[in-house]
């Protein structure tokens, strides 16, 4: 027998129901299934590849009437310093996100609440820093050679902090190479393409190492995007294994049915829930901050977890 169940929370309907066994959980808010906005625990700052000021997320954050925020920027903590201004309206969780890899295929894995001060932290993500750069220099000549003519002062414009192909992207455009950051991506910087490098990562199991010995917890980014959806299972249980705590379920990029398998799976392997809105800028992706993340309860689940360790 099916069994269903309503509960009303922060003007959203939760609809809970059993099926063979499985549970599903979908939210449905203003007609469309998405989650609560109460907190919004991925967002990019001008420090990696967004617009915005770390101070002008907050102020928008809290004009939305988000409560819990964390700004994760690319392979950089440089926007950190903002969680240590206090404010009464919105709490502003330590963040960043790591690029990795598993068996070729690109893995990005959240951390949260780690000690921004701590020294290996620190070292690791300067040595991230200068192989981020030194990438950017590499594209930038594949891109002067077929007379894409803009200079690392272009690009370091868009962000000094974290340098990466984002950066280009909207030097590429302020040039009028492209029309816009996608045709950019597409036209020079995506895999197979006349201006791309690889970049070389920290393996997951030192992103893992890093997050968990700075006091932080390791989460799984909008695991829809692994292209190799097959192996998406396997490589969460190879994650936790190595000490990955949680999987991003509420991401813009997931459908309704995954959505669905991402949270039965962190029910599957006693894995945290985390979601949020990955905004860089409006313009983007058509997506503001606050229009996807977790609710009220989800988020006491992570902090009682942290507060346990």
């Amino acid at each position: 027998m099916n069994r269903v169940a309503f509960a009303t929370l922060f003007w959203v309907i939760n609809i809970v129901y059993i099926k063979d066994n499985k549970c599903y959980i979908l939210f449905i808010w203003e007609g469309r299934w998405q989650s609560v906005k109460y907190a919004d625990l991925h967002i990019h700052s001008s420090y990696s590849d967004g617009i915005l000021t770390p101070e002008q997320i907050v102020s928008l954050a809290k004009k939305q009437g988000i409560k819990y925020i964390s700004i994760t920027d690319h392979d950089t903590i440089s926007s950190q310093y903002i969680t240590k201004i206090k404010d009464e309206d919105i709490h502003i969780i330590p963040g960043i996100e790591f690029s990795t890899e598993y068996n070729d295929i690109e893995l990005h894995i959240l951390g949260y609440f780690m000690d921004i001060d701590n020294e290996n932290l620190k070292f690791t993500i300067d040595k991230v820093m200068k192989s981020r750069v030194e990438r950017a220099r590499k594209i930038i000549d594949k891109l002067n050679s077929i007379n894409i003519n803009i200079t690392m002062d272009d690009v370091l414009k868009h962000g000094n902090h974290s340098v990466g192909r984002g950066n280009i992207a909207r030097a590429i455009v302020d040039k009028g190479y492209a029309k816009n950051y996608k045709e950019a991506f597409d036209e020079y910087l995506m895999q197979g393409r006349v201006a791309y490098i690889k970049g070389e990562k920290l393996s997951f199991k030192e992103v893992l190492n890093i997050i968990n010995d700075s006091g932080g917890l390791a989460v799984l980014a909008h695991p829809g995007k692994i292209y190799r959806s097959i192996e998406v299972e396997s490589i969460i249980k190879m994650l936790k294994c190595h000490g990955m705590k949680g999987i991003e379920v509420y991401h813009p990029s997931h459908s309704k049915e995954q959505i669905n398998t991402f949270y039965n799976l962190s029910k599957k392997y006693k894995l945290l829930i985390s979601g949020g809105s990955d905004f860089h800028n409006s313009k983007k992706n058509g997506k503001t901050i606050g229009s996807q993340g977790i609710n009220e309860l989800l988020l006491e689940k992570i902090i009682n977890f942290k507060e346990k360790l």
